[in-house]
């Protein structure tokens, strides 16, 4: 979910990971960010963001989060494809949250997969969060200010009324310790607030609270691009936004596989990977390539791409 929405959920579980963690696993203690080491989901900032390792019952576990903001059909696919990778890099069990920031059709929070013969050869299962089904006050309960902000895209939360308890919330914490949180309810507002009127009173809030966060990244992101043309371009463009992202991101995993099994084709992998614009073509060669074998097995799965492209030797 890149654009807009990508970089201000990866600042906001940046702020307090700790406190993402005790929202989704309240048994679990955060330990750290995980480290990247191929082949793996770090291969951009969203992934090394939303990746991390925690102790649960005594054992190290890792926890994948995702943010999503339309309907994909093939989530629960790409949910199972993060987890096996990052299960298969680090050797640790791993569990996967998706967070939906926007009503809209979300698919069932499982993946199966069936052998000709009826028999399951994987059964995943993930947890789905359906923001605009939790009240914001069942978030403010938890007392953990890390998701505070959250509130405005909660159950009826985009409201002039619900933004101001966000921000008595923020202010009365620590000094210094909520200013980006704050920063970062404004630009989740201005995301969702539809009402000329509303979005003028936010506008005119967050201006009384402008001396407290001028240095703060949101606060510069909305002065830098202007609210509404920022409302405007993500209305517009964050789809193909999502489609040229995922492309990138599925040729780096692409690579990252290559390099670590057949580094002698690495050059050979890349320029076939560049010739590929369908997002599920990709996602199919990068299982393919996951299950072969050999060099040679991995080059003609590449030269596949383009079936009358000369063999030349690697």
């Amino acid at each position: 979910m890149p654009g807009k929405w990508d970089t201000s959920t990866k600042r906001l579980v940046g702020e307090n990971p700790e406190h993402f963690i005790k929202w989704l696993l309240p048994d679990a203690q955060y330990t750290t960010t995980v480290i990247s080491k191929p082949p793996n989901l770090n291969i951009r900032e969203i992934e090394a963001d939303i990746l991390y390792q925690i102790t649960l019952f005594g054992l190290l576990c890792l926890v994948h989060i995702e943010f999503q903001s339309y309907y994909d059909a093939t989530m629960a696919k790409r949910m199972w494809e993060y987890n096996a990778l990052a299960t298969f890099s680090y050797n640790c069990p791993t569990y996967s949250f998706v967070i939906y920031l926007k009503k809209c059709e979300v698919t069932e929070p499982f993946f199966k997969w069936e052998f000709p013969n009826g028999k399951v050869v994987h059964d995943f299962q993930f947890t789905v969060i359906k923001l605009w089904e939790i009240p914001p006050e069942m978030l403010k309960q938890t007392g953990l200010i890390g998701i505070f902000p959250l509130m405005v895209l909660a159950q009826d939360g985009k409201r002039p009324e619900v933004v101001e308890e966000v921000i008595t919330s923020l202010k009365a914490v620590e000094e210094g310790a909520g200013k980006e949180l704050l920063s970062l309810t404004y630009l989740f507002a201005s995301f969702v607030f539809e009402d000329e009127a509303d979005r003028n009173w936010l506008k005119r809030r967050f201006g009384m609270l402008q001396d407290i966060l001028r240095d703060t990244w949101a606060y510069k992101e909305i002065m830098q691009e202007g609210l509404e043309k920022g409302l405007q371009k993500g209305r517009e463009e964050g789809r193909e936004e999502e489609r040229q992202q995922r492309l990138k991101d599925q040729r780096q995993t692409l690579i990252t596989i290559v390099q670590a099994h057949f580094p002698n084709i690495k050059d050979f992998a890349q320029k076939q990977a560049n010739t590929v614009k369908d997002p599920e073509l990709l996602q199919s060669l990068i299982l393919k390539l996951f299950a072969a074998h050999t060099e040679e097995e991995a080059t003609q799965i590449l030269r596949a791409v383009n079936p009358r492209q000369k063999k030349k030797k690697q």
